[in-house]
């Protein structure tokens, strides 16, 4: 597949073997659906009707625009490598339009939800089990310092700095190191989860009580686990991301600092957070509009000179006949 050829030097070492299973299974789905649809013997014979029914079809089962175009994408992919082969290819299938992206926001949590979630988590720093402290800890990351679930799952020890309440994403998206800061809450949360054990510089940070490290299919399984105990419909760990960005921008820190926390390439990027709850501008408007009449001139009682002012009286109405 050249879409996963091309992908997988981007990809981190450690997350390139699961992505690529990933990617064929994705694929293995999408051929058993084709089979299941009509018969097929094989790629060359997809037509564009087979993929408008399979778009139809995943749309109806509520797959997003994205997922779906992703999946189809594959069997562009495959097409193109049988033309390279000069094999026989329905060319309909080039003539495919991918569906169109809703332009949705991100989803991130409201400010109810966040202090539910923050006052669980806090909790749960200081249960027995440490699979509960971890998954507090590596949850607390990604609230407080916005990281992707994959960059959060390749820390390393070496990775961290909890003195300077730091660590390190190396090779994350785009293959870019970069530096992010952890809040105390956060600090607190890794120091109860690793207290009592020893690790090696290169030892992944989270490993499960089983000694196994932490993957990212289990990771949102349990942070779903979580959401649905605490009555947050859909949470995921993306979700954490968004809700991080969205509460540091209406805290009123720069976009442009948001931009380098999160790690995005380009400020469009981030712009994408740039909204604001309601209260958030009833706020700002309140406070803003109190500096305004602070600084407002008092009224005075003393008469202000001005010249050629006029000493007569002046009748209104032959003005106003005067002025037509």
């Amino acid at each position: 597949m050249d879409n996963v050829k091309r992908s997988y030097p981007t990809w981190t070492a450690r997350s390139r073997r699961g992505r690529a299973l990933n990617a064929l299974g994705e694929l293995l789905r999408l051929w058993q659906w084709f089979l299941a649809y009509r018969p097929i013997t094989n790629p060359g014979e997809v037509n564009l009707k087979d993929l408008w029914a399979y778009q139809t079809d995943q749309q109806a089962k509520g797959y997003a625009a994205g997922t779906i175009n992703r999946r189809t994408d594959y069997i562009l992919g495959i097409a193109r490598q049988l033309v390279d082969r000069e094999e026989v290819v329905d060319n309909s299938v080039f003539r495919l339009r991918y569906l169109r992206r809703p332009d949705s926001l991100p989803k991130h949590l409201t400010e109810a939800e966040s202090q539910r979630l923050e006052a669980f988590l806090s909790a749960e720093m200081n249960q027995t089990l440490s699979d509960r402290r971890m998954l507090a800890a590596c949850m607390l990351v990604m609230l407080h310092s916005g990281l992707r679930s994959g960059e959060c799952i390749a820390l390393n020890m070496q990775d961290l700095d909890l003195t300077a309440k730091r660590l390190i994403v190396r090779q994350g998206k785009g293959q870019r190191d970069r530096l992010v800061y952890l809040s105390e809450t956060t600090c607190q949360a890794i120091q109860a989860y690793l207290q009592g054990t020893s690790h090696n510089p290169t030892d992944p940070v989270w490993v499960t009580a089983k000694n196994k490290p932490l993957l990212q299919g289990r990771l949102a399984e349990q942070v779903a686990a979580v959401g649905k105990s605490l009555g947050i419909e859909n949470l995921y760990p993306h979700r954490l991301r968004h809700t991080c960005a969205t509460r540091l921008l209406n805290a009123g820190m720069d976009i442009t600092r948001i931009q380098k926390l999160l790690g995005h390439e380009k400020i469009s990027t981030t712009m994408i957070y740039a909204r604001v709850q309601d209260s958030t501008v009833e706020s700002d408007y309140r406070q803003t509009l109190r500096k305004i009449e602070q600084r407002q001139m008092a009224f005075s009682d003393t008469p202000i000179p001005v010249k050629d002012w006029p000493t007569q009286v002046v009748n209104v109405q032959e003005t106003l006949d005067d002025s037509v």
